[in-house]
């Protein structure tokens, strides 16, 4: 049996920062301020980028940093050198993140720039939720404007619950609007929220075998909906045999290639990490830890950071042509191809090709899964397969849509890049904190579920399986070679076996992304499991 050392995230929990090589103190994360802000057009909001450092020491490097936004005809942001680095300024109605990057380190937020339409459409953010008795669940209420803006709505929003023996919900006026809480009884509620004269229901249920335990630590006479956990098949923590050989196989054929994808002791091993701005500021600071004097990480490696805020899950099916029209459900406006992105401003500036990427990292998500876009409905979070059969398969259930678009982004990643060998998968980390519904619980806990199916989807036609429905062709050939890299999800404070914990001061004040203590808790698992994985001997070779 391999150690969780080797296959999970660490054995010795949650993580404190280090010291960087030489005493000095090392840059492990930027985070900003203000988090989930909206300013009107014409208007302006100074933001501000707070590094942190290994000996738990931050400073103010608005000025320093270089600031970006993923739509400047949205908001525009001034960058240094300039009066006000970090000031920016609403130019149409819309959304956009704001990012600021200091030694290739970035932090991100989002920013909602309000115009003056009217009310088109209002949300709830969780479709048809399952929660257990005496649990807390927050709904958030969304408003959309003819002019494209659009915003949380939830403390001017009237909740009520259609059966408060079950469930009820906190008003506006009250400390929590849109919290629902359950009682000790099972059974269902309905959420009606009215804005503004416009309505939106949803149906709570509570039921005792919902409760959220971690993967990693589910017996196999636990589950979650009747789902059963562990990391792989049978509850397990570690790979099945086929698997595992598969995995050493894959790691053995990882070499320094040069820019022609020829083998050569000169060449480059590119690992590259791919995703949304959790992913963005997360192996950012991981690939900055990996250069840094004394990492132990082998020189031949270069770990590039790839991901980038609002480029949630959809956008990295594409391997192709621009993304915008191709991903209705992914609630932003990025046209140009996530993969050419990559290639034009992040691996050719530093002399490396696509035929040198070898190893991936994925972790993404769905934005405001609950809320129906354009294109497509709202996502629902899981249910009980026993009573709805419709829960093993249904594409609206977003832990499914994002098992099938897992399999699409890795497919697309081996078209992009043929010499592609290795895939790790990350999941969201604990969103409980979360003040609005850009990525809430459960959603965030179910992700685990998705990244777990795709595995054991690979590992059945592995064996001779035809190719699963939802997750699609995972041969080896047409994909690679797919497992955990780290699983990050713990239930808040409730320490794992690990001894991992997310705490609230752990994240920004959006309760989504984490801050410099969070990151670099993300940045301790992914470089203890890198370096002690038995799938991953060229990380320190």
């Amino acid at each position: 049996m391999l150690g969780c050392v080797m296959l999970l995230a660490s054995c010795g929990g949650s993580s404190t920062p280090g010291s960087g090589g030489g005493g000095q103190p090392v840059l492990q994360s930027v985070s900003l301020t203000p988090t989930a802000a909206s300013l009107n057009v014409g208007s302006t909001l100074q933001f501000k980028a707070i590094a942190g450092y290994s000996d738990g020491s931050s400073k103010d490097v608005s000025s320093s940093a270089q600031w970006s936004t993923t739509d400047s005809t949205v908001a525009s942001i001034e960058s240094s050198g300039g009066a006000a680095p970090g000031l920016a300024t609403g130019v149409a109605p819309g959304s956009v993140n704001i990012s600021a990057t200091l030694s290739g380190v970035p932090g991100v937020t989002t920013l909602n720039v309000v115009g003056s339409g009217s009310l088109t459409a209002f949300s709830i953010s969780h479709a048809d939720a399952t929660i257990p008795t005496n649990a807390t669940l927050p709904l958030f209420g969304y408003a959309e404007y003819s002019d494209g803006s659009a915003g949380w709505v939830t403390s001017t929003t009237h909740w009520t619950s259609s059966n408060p023996a079950v469930a009820t919900i906190q008003d506006q006026g009250k400390s929590t609007p849109g919290l629902v809480t359950a009682t000790n009884a099972t059974g269902t509620t309905t959420i009606t929220a009215t804005f503004n004269s416009m309505q939106a229901t949803t149906t709570v249920t509570v039921a005792t075998n919902a409760v959220p335990v971690n993967l990693l630590d589910m017996t196999a006479s636990q589950n979650y909906l009747d789902f059963p956990g562990g990391l792989y098949e049978n509850s397990s923590k570690n790979p099945p045999s086929n698997h595992d050989a598969a995995g050493k196989a894959a790691a053995a054929a990882v070499q320094p290639l040069d820019q022609n994808g020829n083998s050569t002791s000169t060449g480059t091993i590119v690992f590259l990490g791919i995703g949304m701005s959790n992913a963005d500021q997360e192996f950012g600071s991981f690939a900055s830890a990996a250069t840094a004097p004394g990492s132990g990480v082998n020189s031949k490696v270069a770990v590039k950071d790839g991901a980038m805020g609002a480029a949630t899950a959809c956008y990295w099916t594409v391997a192709q042509g621009q993304t915008g029209s191709s991903c209705p459900d992914a609630k932003g406006v990025l046209l140009e191809n996530q993969y050419d992105r990559v290639r034009d401003q992040v691996l050719v500036p530093a002399g490396l090709s696509e035929k040198q990427v070898q190893v991936l990292w994925i972790k993404n998500a769905n934005p405001r899964p609950g809320i129906a876009s354009q294109g497509g409905p709202a996502l629902r979070t899981l249910c009980d397969e026993k009573n709805n059969s419709a829960c093993v398969n249904d594409a609206n259930t977003d832990a499914i849509h994002y098992e099938a678009q897992l399999g699409e982004t890795i497919r697309a990643a081996k078209s992009r890049y043929p010499n592609l060998k290795q895939v790790f998968l990350s999941t969201r980390i604990y969103a409980g904190y979360s003040t609005v519904g850009l990525s809430p619980e459960p959603y965030a806990y179910e992700y685990g579920y998705s990244a777990k199916w795709l595995i054991e989807a690979q590992v059945q036609q592995e064996r001779g399986s035809a190719p699963d429905p939802v997750a699609g062709d995972m041969s080896l050939t047409t994909a690679a070679w797919t497992a955990w890299g780290n699983y990050l999800w713990a239930n808040g404070s409730t320490a794992r076996s690990d001894n991992l914990v997310w705490l609230q001061s752990d994240f920004q004040s959006d309760g989504t992304h984490p801050n410099a203590q969070g990151t670099q808790k993300v940045v301790d698992l992914l470089m203890t499991f890198f370096k002690s994985s038995p799938y991953t001997p060229w990380f320190i070779q």
